[in-house]
């Protein structure tokens, strides 16, 4: 096995996290939506980059350059649905403590204590109303909530909660108050048993304005590669970091495992993907990405992979969202998550 170094007295300074070019297409759709005043999702497979894209989103200084001088205005508070308690009182406690983290500079007005609710759930709303009241109306700001991975919440409801958000912006805040949802799976899929599709005027925000997140561009993988290179001190050379970049497909969660793998262990001349599909860590990216699909969607996935004819129709939608190529015959995104599926997987064929 080989494991490239390079080094040299006069080594480069190291490379920026992110370059000003760093999910620009993403960046750029968010904020003329956002500057407009409404809402937008994205759906991607489990360990895509999301976490830099939020990252980049809170960063006032990149944003400027996709909302011009109003990005000081504009407060992206990020929701982590993951920690959400199953209840209504829940969400609002969360979506409210991360908007006020944000802007402390703005204190609530003091509330009589005959004005405040008995009920757990209707403090929390009251709570996160009146932030909004302050951010939005007399501020005259705007609130954006990053509602990230939300499977879990368009799945359970109840519908009325999640009406309540759309209400939220009925209340004075319209055009200062949106939501960019993130979700690993489609959402009026999870949100089937409620009618999300027909009858949620939450639902109504979005709908027109639901796009794919992609792996990494070459670009951007590149240079996430570069980054964590630089970080590690250099163990890898430009080509090893192009070779990673392929076998991961620009899926930042595998990019990232490669990386290491490779700089600690080596890497085989040939047979890489071989090689690092029998990884335990890789499987169990690969797996987290296979859970996150729809039914459907790994069935076809798994053909895709063998090689073997699959639904047309599906095949179409994993092209949109850039987990096939267009390509004849079609291939899955990454070599390394093509041989785990062909290995590892063959249950799933149907």
């Amino acid at each position: 096995m080989s494991n490239s170094s390079s080094s040299s007295p006069s080594s480069p300074a190291p490379a920026l996290r992110y370059r000003p070019t760093y999910r620009a297409d993403e960046l750029r759709l968010i904020g003329s939506l956002v500057e407009r005043g409404e809402s937008l999702g994205f759906v991607g497979i489990a360990g895509i980059g999301k976490s830099n894209l939020v990252n980049s989103l809170r960063d006032a200084g990149r944003m400027a350059a996709y909302l011009g001088a109003a990005a000081s205005r504009v407060h992206f508070a990020s929701v982590d649905a993951t920690t959400w308690q199953k209840t209504p009182s829940s969400l609002w406690t969360l979506m409210a403590a991360s908007l006020e983290a944000l802007t402390p500079q703005w204190p609530a007005p003091a509330v009589d204590g005959a004005a405040i609710p008995f009920a757990e759930e209707e403090r929390a709303l009251q709570r996160l109303r009146n932030r909004l009241r302050v951010v939005c109306q007399e501020q005259q700001q705007q609130a954006v909530f990053v509602l990230d991975d939300f499977d879990g919440i368009f799945e359970a409801g109840p519908l009325a909660m999640l009406e309540q958000l759309n209400s939220l912006r009925s209340e004075g805040n319209r055009g200062r108050l949106s939501y960019l949802v993130f979700s690993k799976r489609l959402p009026h899929v999870l949100g089937r048993q409620h009618n999300l599709e027909n009858g949620c005027k939450f639902y109504d925000l979005f709908c027109q304005h639901i796009y794919a997140l992609e792996p990494y561009t070459a670009s951007d993988a590149q240079q996430m590669l570069t980054y964590l290179n630089d970080k590690a001190n250099r163990p890898l050379v430009h080509k090893d970091l192009a070779v990673i970049g392929g076998l991961s497909g620009g899926h930042s969660g595998l990019l990232k495992i490669l990386f290491n793998l490779w700089s600690q262990e080596g890497c085989p001349a040939n047979g890489r993907d071989v090689y690092f599909a029998g990884k335990a860590d890789v499987q169990h990216e690969c797996e987290r990405i296979f859970a996150g699909l729809h039914a459907a969607e790994r069935k076809a996935a798994v053909r895709v992979a063998q090689g073997r004819a699959a639904d047309p129709q599906v095949v179409g939608h994993l092209v949109r969202r850039g987990l096939v190529s267009s390509s004849s015959p079609p291939t899955w995104f990454s070599p390394v998550m093509a041989h785990y599926l062909r290995t590892r997987r063959t249950t799933a064929q149907g």
